[in-house]
């Protein structure tokens, strides 16, 4: 039987050949297994391409390298941390550098992310941590890119509006893969986690496409909310950034001097719920010792109130210190 072989398999076995790297060599046959034609006349093919693989990780596991990696963990900065995740080629890097300030390979070709990359979004006054990590497949993903979505804040899983009927199918698979490494997306906040399961608050954002067709079959699949940007014309970028810091469930604290102006330029972030004495121990855990009383602007009944320290504060609200 003809193998009948497609171009995306004859253009990755053409990467293969050219890469001179073990990671590069890898992400082409694992892209090569892909994209053959799955019939009996590739079986043989299709197993050599499995063996070479095996070789090439075991190659890396020996070396260390399969190992650790060092990326492992990624230190949260700005007021949380978030990840994109989804099969290959589905415009990850292509949303991390429309987002931030990041400069991630961008290739019509699939793995062309092979290590994460992070980059800060700004949400009014507020950033962000995106991390553009590499694409989960049933074939092969590094046991880091598990460890790095069950550290997260949240998850943006990124799919191709362009294709069509495989949508839910490779959500479903997604959520298959998740779950086996004890992985849960949700819509909402977490409750207590079961043994051995993290729950992550999770978003479907679709590129390349403002069709709206697929939306309801793409929600029920994973019970997520749905988004849709165009990284080209910016459609969809604002209210994604919206939607991210909502999820993140933060209020923004102002601090300001007795007899000054308030300080607007960067917040304080905390939980919702968070209280004044929270605040106070976020500016700097000493005063909690030395705390007289706090001040608020905002939330409370009027301007520049005295509020116990079991006060909630909201977002957008101004604090004042006030020491022993």
């Amino acid at each position: 039987m003809p193998a009948n072989l497609t171009a995306d398999f004859i253009k990755a076995r053409q990467r293969f050949r050219e890469a001179t790297t073990p990671e590069g060599k890898l992400a082409a046959l694992e892209e090569m297994l892909r994209t053959i034609p799955k019939h009996k006349g590739t079986d043989h093919m299709q197993a050599d391409i499995k063996r070479r693989m095996a070789k090439l990780r075991d190659a890396q596991a020996k070396s260390g390298r399969g190992r650790s990696t060092g990326y492992d963990s990624i230190p949260h900065e700005g007021a949380g941390q978030v990840v994109l995740i989804g099969p290959p080629n589905a415009g990850k890097s292509s949303l991390l550098a429309a987002l931030t300030n990041a400069k991630p390979e961008v290739a019509e070709y699939p793995f062309s992310t092979q290590i994460p990359v992070p980059g800060m979004m700004a949400y009014e006054d507020v950033m962000i941590q995106l991390i553009d990590l590499p694409p989960i497949t049933p074939e092969y993903t590094e046991s880091w890119v598990y460890n790095l979505i069950r550290n997260c804040h949240i998850a943006l899983v990124v799919l191709d509006s362009t294709d069509g009927e495989l949508l839910v199918d490779e959500l479903v698979e997604l959520r298959q893969l998740l779950e086996e490494r004890h992985v849960r997306l949700i819509d909402g906040e977490p409750e207590a986690d079961e043994e051995r399961i993290r729950e992550i608050p999770a978003q479907i954002v679709l590129t390349r496409s403002d069709a709206g067709e697929a939306d309801d079959a793409i929600e029920q699949a994973l019970s997520l909310p749905v988004l849709r940007v165009d990284t080209e014309t910016g459609t969809g970028l604002d209210a994604l950034r919206k939607a991210v810091f909502d999820a993140l469930h933060i209020v923004r604290i102002y601090t300001k001097l007795p007899g000054k102006k308030p300080d607007m330029t960067e917040p304080y972030t905390l939980a919702n719920g968070s209280t004044a004495l929270d605040a106070v121990r976020l500016v700097h855990r000493e005063f909690v010792d030395k705390l007289k009383y706090v001040r608020v602007w905002g939330s409370g009944r009027f301007d520049g109130q005295q509020i116990p320290s079991d006060h909630v504060l909201e977002d957008g609200d101004i604090v004042e210190i006030h020491l022993r």
